[in-house]
């Protein structure tokens, strides 16, 4: 399971969130404590006031009264008056730091529902009522929590959009690494994401039109070879000694091959032929047609829905197979199958395989690996030409050598890119 955390989102989401959340609890515990103190010494001058002007007589206490917007309850009614029942001594910080702070015997109730405070100062027989003299906590903690879910939503809205388009470069980036072609990247972000991203697209332009470039010389080449091939082999067939003109014919053969994999590889999209059944084909060309187990086996399992463009799909076999007879041993296994609504088409010999450290040189066009593969009348363009053609298609290319011995092509295209449209 992927870490959610190990994303640049991830990172930035969990700092900043952190952050403020260490910030808030922070300024919250120093804040309330604060607060309690400035409310405790308030309240202890009110009710000091309060029992002063008592003393002093009821205009006074009246006067004062009005003006702290307090009242004098009896204790027989203060129950009747809201006081929490028993209407005894409550133990909170707020409390308890009220009442160290009044003389021995004083009673303090703080009622946690409306902010009202209860005092009944030494042995004064009438309670202090002081309504509203404290924001209850639940309100405090409230507001608290909305602020703080509000600057965490803030905060993960800020890392999605700076994480925004560093995605998007990333997902060009895998794209044009596997050779999918990719749109012009979106800049955005900061100042130095925005340059990043140009740099990228220019990057991506001067190799697509290298590549381009390259692609027009070798099929021009290519053009240019087949009618100088054509004339060969007409002579070739009006020589009289049997010998020459089976080698000039066969050098023909292979110069021929090699103009038609140059063509191959110039291509820059899927074939537009009619769509082939898959393990049709294969029965056809590779199964029924040969007796020999020794030397072909196949086993096709992916149905009739799986289909590829005729030309592309005879391209791929046609690579694969020659390039497995030709540098591996027999037999050669052909297998088809659906899973996980993809379609895979494998094709497997029985040789040396490719040495671990060379697999991905091997993979790239005009690369040949003498010591481990090598051959006559092939220009190293096989396997470029099948990642190209299946990566037209849809698909995903992946060669390794295989556990039991040999070297094993995969390719993998999805349903609906292999789906049965117009088979033929």
């Amino acid at each position: 399971m992927k870490n959610p955390f190990n994303t640049l989102f991830g990172r930035l989401a969990l700092m900043t969130v952190g952050l403020i959340v260490l910030v808030h609890l922070t300024l919250l515990f120093l804040v309330d404590l604060e607060r309690g103190q400035l409310e405790t010494t308030h309240l202890e001058n009110a009710v000091m006031l309060a029992v002063q002007a008592e003393q002093d007589g009821r205009p006074a206490a009246s006067h004062v009264a009005q003006t702290l917007g307090l009242s004098y309850v009896p204790a027989s009614k203060a129950i009747e008056e809201g006081c929490p029942a028993p209407c005894t001594n409550t133990f909170g910080p707020f409390d308890r730091d009220l009442r160290n702070k009044l003389p021995p015997g004083s009673q303090v109730v703080f009622d946690s529902s409306n902010g009202t405070v209860w005092v009944r100062y030494a042995d004064n027989p009438d309670w202090l009522k002081l309504q509203n003299a404290v924001l209850p906590g639940r309100r405090f903690v409230s507001a608290s929590a909305l602020m703080l879910a509000l600057a965490v939503i803030i905060a993960l809205l800020g890392a999605w959009y700076l994480q925004r388009p560093l995605h998007r470069l990333a997902l060009a980036a895998r794209e044009f690494r596997v050779g999918h072609r990719v749109p012009v990247v979106r800049p955005g972000g900061p100042r130095e994401v925005k340059e990043l991203i140009g740099d990228f697209n220019q990057m991506v332009h001067d190799l697509v039109r290298a590549e381009q470039e390259r692609a027009v010389m070798l099929a021009g080449v290519a053009h240019d070879l087949r009618a100088p091939i054509t004339r060969m082999q007409v002579r070739a067939d009006l020589l009289p000694d049997e010998s020459n003109r089976s080698g000039f014919l066969r050098d023909a053969e292979s110069l021929s091959r090699i103009v038609t994999q140059f063509l191959d590889f110039a291509r820059e999209t899927a074939d537009t032929s009619p769509r082939a059944g898959v393990d049709a084909h294969c029965r056809r060309h590779y199964g029924e047609s040969l007796a020999d187990d020794a030397l072909m086996r196949v086993d096709l399992q992916a149905g009739d829905g799986f289909s590829l463009p005729l030309v592309d799909l005879d391209r791929i076999l046609a690579n694969l197979i020659e390039n497995a007879l030709t540098y591996g041993e027999p037999p050669v296994e052909i297998s088809t199958y659906r899973r996980n609504e993809q379609y895979t088409l494998s094709v497997r010999d029985h040789g040396n395989g490719i040495p671990a450290g060379q697999l991905e040189r091997a993979l790239q066009p005009f690369v040949r690996l003498d010591q481990a593969r090598g051959g006559d009348a092939h220009c190293g363009l096989g396997l470029a030409i099948v990642r190209r053609l299946v990566r037209y298609n849809g698909g995903t290319f992946d060669a390794e050598n295989a556990p039991a011995g040999g070297f094993a092509v995969s390719l993998t295209f999805p349903a609906a890119h292999g789906g049965n449209r117009g088979n033929v």
